[in-house]
């Protein structure tokens, strides 16, 4: 059975898009569990306990979003090569499906720039926001160091629901892009 390279092949096509929708999966609903049902829940807990559960479950969440980042664009790849759309064994890489030319190609990069925008929103959110949210005071703090440090974490929490929101949108866009590359695309 396995001799016969198109069984495995199509094997393959059928085990990467598996996993790449799986990771597409995990990735949109996630950010709309963390977004629509743990924010929520953290209003309704003492503050204190909101920023631990808040901070527990995005250390979580953050392994994730990345292995999903991840998954997506190496099994993206991996199922254009095998389906013929691109070569990683040759160069160049960009078959005449791909380029700007045609509906397929347009709608590949426009995934793949959303995806990297993706990619740029996690960065700000895992290196810039999280610390600001996490910081600890320390003994013999004044109040308005309280005050200016909370100031600080609201407003990086509030920065982060924003690029959630937008995560969401933008990946669900990318997830209707792919589909539509049923159809050879849609741009």
């Amino acid at each position: 059975m396995w001799s016969n390279p198109d069984v495995f092949t199509t094997v393959l096509q059928v085990v990467y898009g598996i996993i790449h929708d799986l990771s597409v999966a995990t990735y949109i609903g996630g950010a709309i569990a963390m977004e629509y049902v743990l924010g929520p829940a953290q209003g309704s807990i003492p503050p204190a306990q909101a920023q631990v559960m808040g901070q527990k479950t995005a250390d979580r969440f953050l392994w994730l979003v990345w292995g999903s980042l991840g998954l997506i664009v190496v099994t993206g790849i991996l199922r254009l090569d095998k389906l013929g759309h691109i070569s990683l064994t040759s160069w160049p890489i960009l078959g005449s499906d791909m380029s700007l030319g045609h509906d397929y190609g347009r709608t590949i990069w426009a995934m793949l720039f959303l995806w990297c925008v993706l990619v740029v929103n996690g960065l700000i959110m895992t290196f810039y926001l999280r610390p600001r949210l996490s910081g600890k005071l320390k003994a013999g703090t004044t109040t308005a160091g309280v005050q200016a440090s909370m100031q600080s974490k609201m407003e990086a929490a509030k920065w982060v629901g924003r690029i959630t929101k937008a995560d969401i949108v933008i990946a669900v866009v990318i997830a209707l892009f792919g589909a539509s590359l049923r159809f050879n695309g849609i741009l």
